[in-house]
């Protein structure tokens, strides 16, 4: 049995553990608004018992507060990980891809759609009037739009895969930073948890780096016991796309280094390739987060060369190259690009005849690098590209020089079979692999909607999975004012029943030693 006090002992225990339990209910309260904080509790048992002095039963000892815990589900944050990492690309996709579709969409009044139908409607009004000036002009300058906004797509989706470039160097960063701050809560950890304690506060700060990580990069993480027999283990091990960052206290670091190749031949130079900081490539087939999405788009050419399976920038420029190189030829040549074979109808501009009976020359050619003006003779259609694309100067100065005749006879002033040779183009659906001009860039203007439709279907589904899964943790980890303040009043009632019982025995003590005493 204990001493003559005994009982004071227990009502004192019940008093700590109530005061105990009202600071964690007021550290909770006032962390009800604090990202990533998991609710805590006092961890309590009942005392050892001590024999009776009969030696018959055991008599409590009151109650022990052993430790301060917190109400957080390990499954649910495996479960969260995965889903956000996919969310992360697919919003990155579906932002980007936006981006792209403001150029090339049917509703913008800049669209390539529009501006082909402009072009060859401008061809369709000259046929009726071959002889005119000013219907040749107009023939001219659709053209030029055509090819002006050609060139400014081509730049904007080049800035873009600029723009995205800096976006992937700025996430390496990022991502490298979190795998410092993890390293170090983890051997702050380690440190604060060796007797036994639980670094609750510091644990919320790593689950949440992790919570940000894994919208940039697939994680896993792992967490190891010394074999020291704790209850916690103590060696955390982040895995980032299968590879491993953070070794506890220590983290691998992403590099970006300049390429020193084009991956594509119409690449800004300076793009980066990630790799690990021990020379290791990163496995873009099984990454995925917002690190993924930007690469996909910056670099995805549908398998046409090295930039993965995904049709990002480089895979609508070639596109667009596509379009010039084979309008340009079937217009200049009357032949098709992809045989060489003559186009049913069509007469090229190179085998008609202007209004002084003078053979055509080249109507859509390329800019010289070297001079900044445009080629006039033979051009190397190979080299043709979209940023490149442009109308014969001398036809832009000279609407004259438009050769739209088959024959050399100036008095044949009505004769425009070279023009309406070049309406069938629109149409001809041995042009390109979608049909003809026209059906081309429907095509693209197409594929793109469709692709930028999906990213938003999936980034508005993994956005419900991620929200429903979030949901959950906040259940389980999340403050809630209506609990705590039940609790606040359980603490309270316990604290006020503990100083009672101590005021009780106060009062028998009192009355036996003093009241009944000699």
């Amino acid at each position: 049995m204990g001493s003559s006090f005994f009982e004071f002992n227990i009502a004192t225990t019940g008093l700590f553990a109530a005061r105990a339990g009202l600071e964690i209910t007021s550290h909770n309260v006032a962390n009800v608004a604090t990202p990533g904080y998991s609710r805590q509790f006092i961890k309590q048992k009942a005392g050892i018992p001590l024999d009776r002095y009969s030696g018959v039963g055991q008599v409590g000892t009151g109650t022990v507060v052993y430790g301060i815990g917190q109400h957080r589900d390990v499954y649910l944050d495996q479960k969260y990980w995965p889903q956000v990492s996919t969310l992360g690309e697919y919003n990155q996709k579906s932002s980007q891809l936006s981006l792209m579709e403001v150029s090339l969409s049917e509703l913008s009044k800049t669209s390539l759609t529009n501006n082909v139908n402009d072009f060859f409607k401008s061809i369709s009004d000259l046929a009726f009037t071959s002889d005119s000036l000013e219907y040749r002009m107009s023939v001219i300058n659709t053209a030029d739009t055509l090819v002006t906004n050609i060139r400014n797509h081509a730049t904007k989706l080049r800035q873009q895969q600029i723009d995205l470039n800096d976006d992937a160097y700025a996430l390496v960063e990022r991502i490298n930073s979190i795998g410092t701050q993890i390293a170090s809560l983890n051997e702050q950890i380690y440190k604060y948890e060796i007797d036994g304690n639980t670094a609750n506060e510091l644990r919320d700060q790593r689950a949440l780096l992790i919570d940000e990580l894994s919208k940039y990069a697939n994680v896993e993480v792992k967490e190891y016991s010394d074999g020291s027999g704790r209850e916690l283990g103590n060696k955390y091990v982040v895995l980032l796309n299968g590879h491993e960052f953070v070794d506890h206290n220590s983290s691998l670091k992403l590099e970006c280094v300049r390429r020193e190749d084009l991956l594509h031949p119409n690449d800004p130079p300076g793009l980066y390739d990630i790799q690990w900081a021990n020379g290791d490539e990163l496995n873009l087939n099984t990454l995925s987060g917002e690190l993924k999405g930007i690469l996909d788009v910056r670099d995805g050419d549908s398998g046409m060369g090295d930039g993965g399976n995904y049709k990002g920038i480089p895979y609508y420029i070639d596109k667009l190259n596509e379009f010039v190189r084979t309008l340009a030829y079937a217009m200049n040549t009357g032949k098709r690009l992809s045989d060489g074979q003559p186009l049913e109808g069509v007469i090229g501009h190179e085998d008609g005849f202007d209004m002084n009976g003078q053979k055509g020359g080249l109507l859509f050619t390329m800019i010289d690098p070297n001079t900044g003006q445009t080629i006039s003779n033979r051009v190397n259609y190979d080299q043709i590209n979209a940023f490149n694309f442009a109308i014969s100067d001398e036809i832009k100065e000279d609407p004259s020089r438009l050769a739209i005749s088959d024959s050399p006879d100036t008095t044949q002033t009505s004769n425009n079979k070279v023009v309406l040779g070049f309406l069938n183009l629109k149409d001809d659906v041995s042009l390109f692999a979608e049909g003809g001009a026209y059906q081309f860039v429907n095509a693209l203007s197409a594929t793109l909607g469709i692709d930028t439709k999906q990213a938003n279907s999936f980034t508005s589904f993994y956005k419900d999975v991620t929200e429903s899964i979030d949901n959950q943790r906040k259940q389980v980890s999340a403050v809630s004012i209506n609990e705590e303040i039940s609790n606040m009043v359980m603490y309270q009632h316990l604290y006020q029943a503990s100083s009672k019982l101590m005021n009780v025995i106060n009062e028998i003590y009192n009355t036996t030693i003093n009241g009944l005493g000699v």
